[in-house]
This record gives structure tokens, sequence and C-alpha cells, in this order.
């Protein structure tokens, strides 16, 4: 066996190669990083929102209850279980069609965070039969009915 006194025997990385390791090693780190932190703040927000979407959702169910028109026109206060009370509004009117009703709900409710009321607004459409006027009622089935065949006759 001849061995060469000149020949080098490469046993280990070279700089350019460790470099570059460690390059992808901390781009790696940061990108997981950033992914951990928008994790762990999402988680944060849901259970801060999770509470006050709760709040909301009583008062909503209190309010579409309703079945009365009086009881909605002077709207009302409910007690939450982590906002205190809240009060809400409704205003509606009629659609176009027979017994729908567009209810616009608005809520005040205590925001916490700021220590302020913050309102909320939301749209509902209801089936209330009995708060349509029956003629009103009668003259919007015609007119659906007229639309209805309208149409109908317009496809043959």
């Amino acid at each position: 066996m001849i061995r060469r006194a000149n020949s080098r025997v490469s046993t280990g990385f070279t700089l350019v190669e460790v470099m570059m390791a460690m390059a992808l090693f901390g781009i790696a780190v940061v990108a997981f990083s950033g992914a951990y932190i928008n994790v762990i703040n999402a988680f944060a927000a849901i259970q801060v929102d999770q509470a006050f979407e709760q709040d909301l959702t009583l008062v909503r169910q209190q309010v579409l209850i309703l079945q009365d028109v009086e009881d909605l026109e002077e709207g009302g206060e409910v007690f939450t279980g982590s906002h205190g009370e809240a009060t809400w509004r409704v205003e509606y009117e009629p659609t176009l069609v027979a017994d729908l009703f567009k209810l616009t709900l608005f809520m005040e409710i205590l925001d916490p965070e700021k220590d302020m009321m913050r309102e909320v607004v939301e749209t509902h459409y209801l089936t209330r039969p009995t708060w349509s006027d029956p003629v009103e009622r009668a003259t919007l089935q015609a007119d659906t009915r007229d639309r209805l065949l309208e149409k109908q006759s317009g496809l043959d």
C-alpha cells in the first residue's frame, strides 16, 4: 500500500456548507416562530371574542323569541353572563313577500377592554304572520302570484 504525501483526505464540511446550513436553519426558525406566534394570538382572540359572541347570542335569542310587536317596539334589557346588562331596540319593516319582515336589531353591550358601550347592528328576516295586516297580506300574495304567473308564461 502506497501513500501519497500530498493528498488530502476531506473528513468534514467546508465553511460554505456550514454557512448555508446555518442560514437555512435561521430562516426555518424565523418562519416557524412567526407561525407559532400567529397561532397563539388567534387562540387569544377567539377566547376574548367567544364570551362577547355568547352574550350577543343570548340577547339575539331573547329578541327573536318575542312574537308580540308591541314588546319588540319597546326594546329591552338583558343581563348577560360576561358583559353585564345589554340593551336592545329594533326597527322592522315589511318586505315584498307576505308575512316576511326585515328586522334590524341594535344592541348595546359593555366592552370591558375599552370600558365603554359597544353598539352592534344586525339584520334578520323573520316570518311573522301575526304582524301582517290581513288586507296588505292579501295584496302581497296577489302580487306574488301575478309575478310567478308572469315568469311562468315567459318561460313557455
